[in-house]
């Protein structure tokens, strides 16, 4: 488990990683998403350290991914469960990741114990991504939210948590704190500038203590996937600004 966390996030102990798993709901193609090996490959290129992927991609593209990690994401309902870790194990997945729904109607944080318990008994990392309420719940998004769904779905054994961006560092430090566990923030949608995608980026990295990004509309909605991984890596793993992640972006 140790090793394969270390590998997910690197030797600085942070990680980038490329959100890829959109197509198992999308209801429509996406260039960058129809071209899927040759954005993992430009993401490579340009320093991303992980891939979030399907089961069925991750099969499809290993010698695209290379060295970098790749953690699938599955289906904890049933009845997927049961399959769920022997199936990553099988692609020769470094961790697997699921939705929680804490504050929900489902029994969402119960399947998230199952999946945290079979995974942590073969050594695969679990990043949980915990959605306060469920997805139409938009009411469910402020700070204390968030930060009480990240410690829940942590609670259930999730070794990672991929959460929102409250939107200033001083209520993001309170959800890294809470969790307990390494947090990374999802990039969400697409922004107008890179200015304005990498600015929140940078604060949460630089002042709330969160360990790293899962951007996915904003690297392959892009035309130029590769710089966005780009700047990124630059604000990541070589502290660079805003302005600098910018410039490596449009190199």
């Amino acid at each position: 488990m140790k090793r394969k966390m270390k590998q997910i996030f690197g030797a600085d102990g942070r990680m980038l990683m490329v959100a890829m798993d959109h197509t198992a709901f999308l209801q429509a193609p996406v260039d960058g998403l129809v071209n899927y090996g040759k954005t993992i490959s430009d993401s490579v290129a340009a320093g991303a350290d992980a891939f979030l992927s399907p089961i069925g991609s991750a099969q499809r593209h290993d010698e695209e991914f290379g060295r970098s990690s790749v953690v699938v994401s599955v289906d904890t309902a049933a009845p997927f469960l049961d399959d769920a870790v022997g199936r990553a194990l099988a692609v020769g997945a470094d961790g697997v990741k699921a939705m929680v729904y804490p504050f929900g109607d489902d029994d969402g944080v119960n399947r998230s114990a199952a999946l945290a318990a079979r995974a942590s008994a073969v050594g695969l990392p679990y990043l949980a991504e915990p959605v306060p309420g469920g997805f139409s719940r938009g009411d469910m998004r402020t700070p204390d939210i968030i930060a009480a769904g990240a410690r829940v779905a942590a609670e259930t054994g999730a070794d990672m948590i991929k959460t929102f961006y409250t939107g200033d560092p001083e209520s993001m430090r309170k959800v890294v704190d809470y969790a307990g566990v390494p947090v990374i923030i999802l990039g969400g949608h697409a922004k107008d500038s890179l200015e304005e995608f990498y600015g929140p980026i940078w604060d949460a990295i630089n002042h709330a203590g969160v360990l790293g990004v899962a951007v996915g509309t904003n690297i392959w909605s892009s035309k130029n996937p590769g710089g966005v991984v780009r700047g990124l890596n630059a604000i990541l793993h070589e502290n660079a600004s805003v302005e600098q992640a910018v410039s490596a972006a449009k190199k």
